[in-house]
């Protein structure tokens, strides 16, 4: 009978082994390092998001039925603390509301933030949003009105 040596036989299954966990370690570094990756803010970018989480969230508010009812009933605490809690703590917001006629309707500003951040920031992001009426439970106001909305990260 002959005789087969096993250590032979297993010096290539262990290199193949460590092939594998030599690629394992490799592709877990990588994976490391592009988590903690800090890319570049670019102006464009940075406005892109910006307008964005900006529309998203009046359309949020829009959808809930609250902006409507903020804007025609002139409830602008409410919106301002709505805006504060759906945007991030470090964006800025000021928003201007109008008709039709170009006439601002808001008389009281609502706003959050450092008003010297809208001046000095590079990236401000500037969205229009438009709400057509406001319905009542028996009738309904179709009045537009337009939201100028300017978002900055403080």
């Amino acid at each position: 009978m002959e005789r087969i040596n096993i250590t032979k036989n297993t010096r290539g299954q262990m290199r193949i082994v460590e092939v594998i966990l030599a690629s394992f370690v490799i592709i877990f570094a990588l994976s490391f390092t592009n988590i903690f990756a800090i890319t570049p803010t670019s102006q464009k970018y940075e406005v892109t998001e910006l307008q964005k989480l900006g529309y998203n969230t009046l359309h949020d508010l829009d959808e809930q039925g609250l902006l409507a009812r903020f804007v025609y009933n002139h409830e602008w605490e409410n919106l301002t603390s709505a805006l504060r809690v759906l945007l991030p703590l470090d964006v800025y917001f000021n928003v201007t509301i109008y008709d039709l006629q170009g006439t601002k309707v808001n008389n009281v500003p609502i706003f959050y933030g450092d008003r010297e951040a809208f001046a000095t920031s590079k990236n401000v992001a500037s969205i229009s949003y438009g709400l057509v009426g406001y319905p009542t439970r028996l009738s309904a106001t179709y009045t537009p009105r337009i939201l100028i909305i300017q978002l900055v990260r403080g």
